[in-house]
């Protein structure tokens, strides 16, 4: 869900190469802050949820960008 919302965040900035970067950003705070500070984790399984996170995220983005692809040239 934030990961949908930084990508639709990243839509409405007007340059286009800061939107990326912001969303970039996102991805990678977003993957990182949750096994630190909500699950409480630390060490190699912290990292370890990070990279994961960061993987899924990005998988996340690339699914939501296919599919806004998609309406736009169907619909």
């Amino acid at each position: 869900m934030l990961i949908a919302i930084a990508y639709f965040l990243s839509l409405r900035v007007k340059q286009p190469s800061v939107g990326w970067l912001g969303l970039v950003a996102a991805i990678v705070i977003i993957a990182i802050f949750y096994p630190f500070v909500i699950l409480g984790q630390s060490g190699d399984i912290a990292w370890m949820s990070g990279a994961v996170g960061v993987i899924s995220n990005a998988l996340i983005a690339a699914v939501v960008a296919g599919l806004l692809r998609l309406q736009r040239r169907f619909f």
